[in-house]
């Protein structure tokens, strides 16, 4: 075990796996902080470059690009009251209101110390629990993990922020575009139109970059063209009386406030571990519930809402927590716990590694030298945060015109340049039209994205399961395990409904 942790380390720590981490974490801070962008954005972009570097290099890249957006987000939040992320909508609430009251720099130092601690949190919580949740996963048979599957295609879809119906009909639709191409124990083509480009079966890559960045860039697009240059300049304006007077020596975040959010930061930091451990939950519900909890419990809940650094802290110590806890459930059983862990997954899979039990095993140095790199792209960013953080709230200043042709052009020729495939273009720009048509239509997009990952391993299950019992579906209830993912499935579906409609 020992010289398992002394080579791990030496991966994790090889100078340009240092340097990757840097890089990420500014990069994942500068796009968080611009709304519109985000670290997912950047990540799904960047998924066919990864051919091109050694495992840990890349995964030092996109966990830097992670942990940076995470915290970026709360930057546009707190200063233009804009989230810059969807996760950070939670901090924007008390956030911009103490810009306002003339404490900006003493709102960004709260937002990056809850940030720092709920992220570590939630990644300690990952190195201990994967690895034996892994080892129970391998006990598991094509029965089990069938229901596993529906028990997670389920949870997602309930989760999807009060959209169960819409969330399980956009999960389906992610299953129903992973069965294009040939049939796993056959080998027919099947959904292929016939169109022999599609007999391989729909790239991961053109997929996810469509659905996150290419959607993201038209809708994006649509408001820059709707915006009134009138309106630009109020904004401006607005800015610029707000400076007037305001004196940073008075704005330094103190000892005494710093230890009075502690308790909200660490009931940020429990809820937001736990819920980024379920599939699909998501950063927003995390950072909600945090706030939610944090205004119970606090001294002064009326605060809240008015510019009240607990309210910051709780947040976006949420938001930040559901970092590592996402991967518990990639790690363990091969299920995406969120779309940035699905991403991840996808990338797992383009460096020829299976997400999933078989992954520590397989991988063991690689994935220990993860996370010593989860661990220290946190003090990066703690260290980039506190350097730059007077420069980062410019940030959110940059026209998103000048950004969006870039990442048009990009994602374009990320996507033709890791298979060479003009049909992969036509993929992605198909993906891209799908992913605005559900964003209009108010529709989730990540149960679409994790049903698409998931749907090949839930279809295997099952063809093997019906093989086993040589056709009898009474085979997929006849093993306990399942059993129990079944009732949970349905209990949770019920509850989160009822939960709905009685607050409605």
């Amino acid at each position: 075990m020992l010289d398992l942790v002394i080579e791990a380390s030496a991966l994790a720590f090889h100078p340009y796996v240092l340097m990757y981490v840097m890089l990420g974490v500014l990069l994942g801070i500068t796009l968080g902080a611009i709304p519109g962008l985000s670290g997912d954005m950047a990540i799904a972009l960047l998924l066919p470059f990864v051919f091109f570097l050694e495992p840990a290099m890349a995964m030092g890249l996109l966990v830097g690009i992670y942990k940076g957006g995470l915290f970026g987000g709360s930057i546009a939040a707190i200063s233009f009251g804009v989230p810059g992320t969807p996760g950070a909508a939670a901090t924007s609430i008390d956030g911009y209101q103490a810009k306002l009251k003339g404490k900006p720099s003493k709102a960004l130092h709260t937002a990056l110390y809850s940030s720092v601690i709920g992220d570590t949190t939630s990644d300690l919580v990952l190195i201990f629990i994967a690895v034996p949740l892994a080892a129970v996963a391998l006990s598991f048979g094509p029965i089990e993990f069938f229901a596993l599957y529906a028990f997670s295609l389920m949870l997602i879809a309930a989760l999807s922020q009060g959209m169960v119906a819409k969330g399980l009909a956009v999960a389906a639709i992610g299953v129903l575009l992973a069965m294009i191409g040939r049939d796993p124990i056959t080998g027919s083509a099947r959904l292929t139109f016939g169109m022999p480009g599609l007999s391989g079966g729909l790239s991961l890559i053109p997929v996810l970059i469509g659905i996150f960045a290419i959607s993201e860039v038209v809708v994006q697009g649509a408001k820059l063209w709707r915006r009134k240059v009138d309106d630009l300049m109020d904004d401006v304006a607005e800015q610029a009386s707000l400076l007037q007077g305001y004196d940073i020596r008075k704005d330094q975040l103190s000892w005494k406030e710093f230890k009075a959010t502690l308790k909200a930061t660490y009931i940020g930091a429990a809820v937001g571990t736990f819920i980024g451990a379920l599939p699909g939950a998501g950063q927003s519900l995390a950072a909600f519930m945090s706030y939610g909890l944090a205004q119970r419990f606090s001294k002064t809940p009326e605060e809240f809402g008015k510019g009240s650094l607990e309210g910051i802290a709780s947040a976006e110590s949420g938001n930040s927590a559901t970092a590592g806890s996402t991967f518990i459930p990639l790690f363990a059983f091969g299920i995406p716990g969120s779309a940035t862990a699905a991403l991840f997954g996808a990338a797992f899979i383009l460096m020829g590694m299976t997400p999933g039990p078989s992954l520590l095993n397989d991988n063991t140095e690689i994935i220990y030298a993860l996370f010593f790199t989860l661990i220290f792209a946190n003090l990066v960013n703690l260290v980039l945060g506190k350097i730059l953080l007077p420069y980062y709230s410019r940030i959110a200043m940059i026209q998103p015109g000048y950004l969006i042709p870039a990442v048009f052009i990009l994602a374009i020729v990320g996507t033709y340049a890791a298979n060479n495939s003009v049909v992969d273009v036509w993929v992605l720009l198909f993906a891209g039209v799908l992913g605005v048509t559900l964003r209009l239509l108010k529709f989730p997009l990540a149960p679409l994205v994790l049903g698409f990952i998931i749907g090949p391993g839930a279809e295997r299950a099952l063809r093997q399961s019906m093989i086993m019992g040589g056709g009898d579906w009474w085979v997929l209830v006849k093993s306990p395990i399942a059993i129990g993912f079944y009732v949970a499935a349905v209990a949770l579906i019920l509850l989160f409904t009822f939960a709905l409609r009685a607050k409605k």
